[in-house]
């Protein structure tokens, strides 16, 4: 690891559900030394306290079957946050750009904020291969942000973060992010992630797949095989594969922990190389659009952060 990432060893996933808990998993990624260099160890894997096999016991707290409900979830990321920590949450962090704005609004299409200028302009563009319904608005900046319409022009499978069934888990990230300020702070020791996204770029979308649909025992054998293609850097002292595989929340919360992990190495496409191709560590683009990316990309600058950005694994992220 370099720069300012270099120092963290410890990797916390958060597949983020409800309020209520029910389909909330954690899972926490220790970096310990060794001899010749470092472990990464699946410390903790679970949906609840009190399940055998999900972690060391010494790190359960009392009082039984527990679900990571707001103070339960807060709670744990609080226990194991110090400085060499950071948290990976596949929720959204930043609201869209409405949903954010104090002005007085004129519409969208006479919105001068730069987001929304910058969506109005490049949402054609990005879109032009025809999979939307072309009587549908290029543009609701009260349900998208800039960084979906760009890797969603990139071929991924980016949700709208304010979008059908993404709302409520926008709403409680938002509240989580002021919950936990400032001992998490965002694009410091706080990043969003995407479980589905980092399975397409590490696997390739067949295998993602695999991962989600199909008879119950072919997806618990194909996320079996993806959990050892992660073998070189990831160790299962702790925690039951088993018990990953057979939950798909809590195999999720190991993607955004291992995506993390990616973060701090340095092996995520950075906003400012999206366009440059996996050769220049940045994402592959469908046939003829990478220019596009790489000038919209390029367009919105600096900003990308504070809009929300999200952090993508690059497709070689696993080569030695």
């Amino acid at each position: 690891m370099s720069g300012s990432r270099a120092g963290l060893r410890r990797f916390i996933g958060v597949d983020l559900g409800g309020g209520r808990g029910k389909t909330t998993a954690v899972a926490r990624l220790e970096q310990t030394e060794k001899p010749g260099g470092w472990r990464l160890v699946l410390a903790d894997a679970k949906a609840r306290y009190g399940q055998r096999g999900t972690g060391a016991l010494a790190d359960e707290p009392t009082g039984g079957d527990v679900l990571f409900r707001d103070e339960v979830l807060a709670d744990y990321l609080l226990r194991w946050t110090d400085a060499a920590t950071v948290v990976a949450i596949d929720a959204p962090l930043v609201l869209p750009p409405c949903l954010r704005c104090a002005l007085p609004c004129p519409g969208v299409s006479a919105c001068v904020v730069d987001e929304v200028v910058w969506m109005r302009q490049w949402a054609p563009r990005l879109r032009a291969r025809g999979r939307t319904d072309p009587g549908k608005p290029a543009v609701t900046p009260y349900t998208q942000r800039a960084v979906e319409l760009l890797f969603g022009g990139a071929g991924l499978p980016m949700r709208e973060s304010m979008g059908q069934g993404t709302g409520p888990l926008a709403a409680r990230a938002a509240y989580l992010r002021r919950r936990l300020s400032p001992q998490l702070r965002l694009h410091e020791n706080l990043i969003e992630v995407s479980p589905s996204i980092t399975l397409v770029q590490l696997f390739g979308a067949a295998r993602a797949q695999r991962a989600h649909h199909g008879d119950q025992a072919s997806v618990w054998d194909e996320r079996k095989r993806m959990l050892g293609a992660l073998a070189e850097d990831l160790a299962f002292d702790y925690v039951w594969p088993e018990l990953v595989v057979r939950n798909a929340h809590v195999f999720a919360a190991v993607l955004c922990a291992f995506t993390g992990y990616l973060w701090a190495s340095g092996r995520v496409i950075e906003p400012a190389r999206v366009g440059l191709g996996e050769a220049g560590g940045g994402v592959d683009a469908p046939e003829g659009s990478a220019a596009v990316l790489a000038e919209a990309a390029a367009a919105f600058g600096s900003q990308w952060l504070a809009g929300g950005w999200v952090a993508v694994p690059r497709r070689s992220a696993l080569a030695p």
